[in-house]
C-alpha cells in the first residue's frame, strides 16, 4: 500500500491569500464608506441646527418690534383719548354753564311773578296785573322754547361727542343730562301753572301741572337708581299738588310755589 501524498498544494494557497486579500479591500471600502456617510449625516445636522438658530434669532427681533410697534400705539391711543376727555369735559362745563343762566332766568322770574302777585294798590290794579302777567306768559314760553332748543342741542352734542369715548361714560353723562333736561322742562311747566292760578285759569293751570307731573315721572323713570328716591319725592308731591288744584283748595297756591322751589332745589345740587 503506498502513503498518501500530504504535501500543500501551490496552487489552493494562492487561492486562499487572493480571497483574504479581496475580503479586506472589501471590509476597508465599506468602513471608509461607513466613515463618510457618518461625516455628511453629522455636517447636514450641524448646518440644520444653524439654520434653526438664525431662523429663532430672526424671529425673537420680529416679535421684539411687533411688541414695541405696538406698545407704541397703545400709549398713542391713551393719549388721543386723555385730550379727547378733557375736551368733553370743557364742552359738558360749557353747556352746564349755559343751563345754570336759563334756570337762573327763570327763578328770576318767578321772583317777579311772585311778586306782582302780592303787591296791592293803584298801581297793581287789575289791568295793569293781567298785562304783566300775559308779558309774563310770553316770556315764559320764549324762555322754554330756548331751553327746548338748548336741551336738543345739547343732547345731539353730547352724542357726537361722547361716540368715540367709552360707553359707559357717555352713557352716564347722556343720562345725567337727560335728566337735568327734564327737571328744567318741568320748572318751567310748575312756574306756568302758578301764573295760571294766580290769573284765576284754573284749568289752564291743572293741564299744566299735569303735564309738569308727567315729566317729573319721565325724570324718575330715566334716573339712575342712586337719584330715584329724591325723584320720588318730587312725584309723591307733584301728585299731591295736583289732588290740592283738583279740589281747588286755599292750599292749593302754597303747593305749587313749594313744588317749584323743591324742583328748583333738586336742580342747584
Amino acid at each position: 500500500m503506498s502513503t498518501p501524498d500530504t504535501a500543500p498544494q501551490p496552487e489552493n494557497h494562492a487561492q486562499r491569500h487572493g480571497l483574504a486579500v479581496s475580503l479586506l479591500r472589501g471590509l476597508g471600502l465599506v468602513v471608509l464608506m461607513a466613515a463618510i456617510s457618518a461625516g455628511t449625516a453629522f455636517l447636514i445636522v450641524e448646518l440644520r441646527m444653524n439654520a434653526i438658530a438664525a431662523a429663532t434669532a430672526e424671529a425673537e427681533d420680529d416679535l421684539t418690534a411687533l411688541r414695541q410697534a405696538t406698545l407704541d400705539e397703545v400709549a398713542a391711543l391713551r393719549a388721543e383719548l386723555a385730550s379727547t376727555t378733557a375736551e368733553l369735559q370743557a364742552e359738558v362745563r360749557r353747556q352746564r354753564e349755559e343751563l345754570e343762566a336759563e334756570m337762573k332766568r327763570v327763578q328770576e322770574a318767578a321772583v317777579a311773578a311772585g311778586v306782582l302777585l302780592e303787591q296791592e294798590g293803584e298801581l297793581t290794579g287789575l289791568e295793569a296785573r293781567l298785562k304783566e302777567i300775559e308779558t309774563l306768559k310770553l316770556d315764559l314760553k320764549s324762555a322754554r322754547e330756548e331751553m327746548d332748543a338748548k336741551l336738543q342741542a345739547l343732547e345731539a352734542s353730547l352724542k357726537d361727542q361722547l361716540a368715540s369715548s367709552e360707553q359707559e361714560t357717555a352713557a352716564a353723562l347722556s343720562l345725567e343730562m337727560s335728566v337735568k333736561g327734564l327737571l328744567i322742562k318741568a320748572q318751567g311747566e310748575v312756574l306756568l301753572a302758578q301764573v295760571y292760578w294766580a290769573e284765576g285759569n284754573r284749568g289752564l293751570a291743572r293741564d299744566e301741572l299735569a303735564i309738569a307731573h308727567q315729566t317729573l315721572l319721565d325724570a324718575l323713570q330715566a334716573a339712575p337708581t342712586a337719584d330715584k328716591q329724591d325723584l320720588q319725592k318730587l312725584v309723591n308731591l307733584s301728585e299731591s299738588t295736583k289732588a290740592a288744584l283738583i279740589l281747588d283748595s286755599t292750599s292749593a297756591r302754597d303747593q305749587l310755589n313749594l313744588l317749584w322751589h323743591e324742583v328748583s332745589a333738586r336742580l342747584s345740587r
